[in-house]
């Protein structure tokens, strides 16, 4: 009877302990899904970042801000012939200042897009960084790009035969005294309508990084829309230099932000070494740093080219004609606020 009783009384004590047990892993289980969610919730909303960006000034601020390098509003055409080509094996240039559309100032570049043409539909806009070629960035180096940009409905709603996608802007490497850098350079960062998906992607290297052109891993869609000015934001930080030798660093940085008008910038691609942080804190595994490739020692970042170029595009195609405008290009070596 004794040994019976006993019993029971441990079965019963082991019963208890068991369910304490099991109340406080569900506890430790519900805290760990709230902390989850709550992260998730904030990442959604913002809290959770690697950076924001939500002053906002003129183009006129922000074109005199101390650390910028250059920067141009396309008010005149006087200004900005000196820097536009025609597409390739021809002499009318297909880019002009305009002022009937413009985002600020007195004045536009505006490239069009004619039915019949094929990769090279309408040039392009090449600058430097310095017209005296003094400005050359590398290791340890950091700058930011911005533009404004504005597509009309004809060019948005055509899908181009054969077209793998039209950039953007090539962000390359820089002229150097008796050396022209072309459009099509190893340590290139890239923004373009990729595949003609309708929204902006990215890609580095023009097929010199490992024999590729690699896609940079984006986290949000911001799609194009007609007849409204898009402001575009690219922060490059050159980490060590990849040298295709198969070691890698991860120690740069690529970013990209869009903004509609009148509307906040968006992070769309976000590939930076440092962590996100939560209320300041850092958070633990949330890196991404990215390598750079370049194996030429005397090859820096040092040129912008903005064009509407689409790769394979058939010129057999009989189409509606197209506009794309740019606006308040700066590079700066310090982050650029968004427009008023």
């Amino acid at each position: 009877m004794f040994l019976a009783h006993f019993s029971v009384i441990m079965v019963e004590g082991l019963n208890n302990l068991y369910a304490q047990l099991m109340a406080e892993t569900r506890a430790v289980h519900m805290m760990g899904y709230v902390l989850i969610n709550a992260v998730l919730i904030l990442f959604s909303f913002g809290c959770v970042t690697h950076q924001k960006f939500t002053e906002s000034a003129s183009f006129e601020a922000r074109c005199h801000a101390p650390d910028v390098i250059r920067c141009i509003g396309f008010d005149s055409q006087t200004e900005t012939d000196q820097y536009i080509s025609p597409p390739w094996g021809q002499t009318q240039k297909r880019g002009v200042v305009v002022t009937d559309v413009k985002a600020s100032g007195t004045g536009s570049l505006r490239f069009e897009v004619q039915a019949n043409t094929g990769a090279d539909t309408s040039g392009n806009f090449s600058l430097n960084f310095a017209d005296d070629l003094s400005v050359q960035l590398g290791e340890g180096d950091e700058f930011y790009v911005q533009w404004r940009q504005r597509f009309s409905p004809e060019f948005l709603d055509t899908y181009y035969e054969d077209g793998l996608g039209w950039k953007q802007i090539v962000i390359g490497e820089g002229d150097r005294p008796g050396f022209y850098a072309p459009g099509c350079t190893q340590l290139e960062i890239v923004v373009a309508n990729m595949s003609q998906f309708g929204s902006p992607q990215m890609y580095h290297s023009c097929g010199g990084k490992d024999g590729q052109y690699e896609p940079l891993y984006q986290s949000r869609t911001v799609r194009y829309v007609p007849n409204d000015w898009i402001t575009y934001l690219v922060h490059v930080k050159i980490g060590t230099w990849y040298k295709n030798d198969g070691n890698y660093h991860g120690d740069s940085t690529v970013q990209l932000w869009v903004a509609r008008a009148s509307q906040p910038s968006e992070l769309v691609v976000d590939l930076s070494p440092e962590p996100a942080t939560l209320f300041g804190i850092k958070i633990p595994g949330t890196a991404s740093g990215y390598d750079l490739a370049n194996t030429n020692q005397g090859s820096k970042y040092g040129k912008v080219m903005l064009t509407p170029y689409h790769t394979s595009k058939s010129s057999s195609q009989g189409h509606p004609t197209g506009y794309v405008w740019y606006d308040e290009l700066i590079i700066s070596r310090a982050k650029i606020r968004d427009p008023q």
